[in-house]
């Protein structure tokens, strides 16, 4: 009989519990209970910049220290990274934890115009919103054709039955080619031009071919620069945590990735705003809240090096505060939010038409 019991009680509490009602998140928008929207926090947006870098030895390479007397000439293929630039952009993100609702009842509310972004952040009263500064799109620089250095040898050099004849003719034709342009610039050529365009052209094509000569001692250098882009949206204070990696052979790798050197970044709360508020007794009031943003510095090191330094406003690092719904039934009330941070951008009134 006991038992019997214990199961019906069972039974009784789990119906019970099942029975509770269940949270539904608030959706922005127009609601019986007024008008529901967000404020944003601050997302960081980190551009960096990644030039690559690939060595590829000339055919003469080992004869390089010999016939030019260049010393460090390398033999081996070769590929480097390394960081030429960091910007940070702001975005605004909702915040799920600042969701408001303001009823909007009286002429001026009835008829207030209220612009929220498409996941329901407040951006606007009867105005127009203020459009979030875009960053350019990174543009590498063009790169030019690459030309083969064969192209610039002699049918001397090209017939050399080994390697070492071959370079050994190509700095012959290098020697001739200098000679040649001395005999220009003197003006002591043979088939001196007839007008200076004439003449530059003639000297710009010799460099061409000495450079592209040289190239087969010294080797070959290309650089490329690509863009990367990380998000952050941090709500604390950091101290060294390691942002990402780069790898010599790599390029830019997951924080996790032990392949490559750490950047750290540190993120200091310059104001302290959240422990100086003391929010008001009065929970009563009606109105908007905004954003009043704390300042940080943020700054990202590699090793004891410092590689980037940024003084930012965070909405997340400051306070939200209430504009009394007083100011909106009295006057024709304007109001813009800065987009990332959610801050007052403009305030103006103007007295409702009679």
């Amino acid at each position: 009989m006991k038992r019997h019991h214990l199961t019906l009680l069972f039974t009784l509490f789990a119906s019970l519990a099942t029975a509770q009602p269940q949270a539904t998140p608030l959706q922005a928008g127009q609601s019986p209970e007024g008008l529901v929207y967000f404020l944003p926090k601050t997302s960081l947006q980190f551009h960096i910049l990644v030039e690559k870098t690939t060595y590829q030895p000339g055919q003469f390479a080992r004869y390089a220290s010999r016939y030019l007397h260049q010393d460090g000439i390398g033999l081996d293929a070769a590929t480097s990274h390394r960081i030429v630039g960091i910007e940070v952009t702001q975005l605004g993100v909702r915040d799920t934890s600042k969701c408001y609702t303001v009823k909007l009842k009286g002429p001026l509310w009835e008829t207030a115009d209220v612009r929220l972004t498409s996941d329901g952040i407040l951006q606007a009263v009867n105005a127009e919103p203020v459009k979030p500064l875009v960053r350019a799109p990174f543009t590498p620089a063009p790169q030019r054709p690459a030309v083969n250095p064969k192209s610039a040898l002699s049918a001397e050099v090209l017939s050399a039955g080994s390697t070492a004849k071959m370079a050994s003719l190509t700095v012959r034709q290098m020697e001739g080619l200098q000679e040649r342009r001395q005999l220009l610039i003197t003006g002591e050529a043979d088939d001196m031009p007839k007008d200076e365009r004439q003449l530059q052209l003639m000297i710009d094509e010799i460099d061409r071919q000495l450079q592209l000569l040289m190239t087969l001692f010294t080797g070959t250098v290309h650089r490329d620069t690509t863009e990367h882009l990380l998000t952050l949206c941090p709500d604390r204070e950091i101290q060294q945590d390691v942002l990402f990696r780069v790898s010599q052979r790599l390029g830019l790798v997951d924080k996790d990735d032990l392949a490559g050197v750490p950047y750290y970044i540190s993120i200091t709360d310059l104001d302290q705003l959240r422990q100086k508020y003391v929010a008001p007794l009065n929970k009563k009031l009606d109105g908007f809240y905004f954003n009043v943003p704390g300042r940080i510095r943020l700054t990202i090191h590699r090793e004891q090096e410092p590689v980037a330094d940024f003084t930012l406003p965070m909405a997340q690092f400051g306070f939200d505060e209430l504009r009394s719904s007083a100011l909106f039934k009295r006057y024709i009330t304007h109001l813009t939010l800065h987009p990332a941070t959610g801050a007052v951008e403009r305030m103006t009134y103007s007295e409702k038409e009679k």
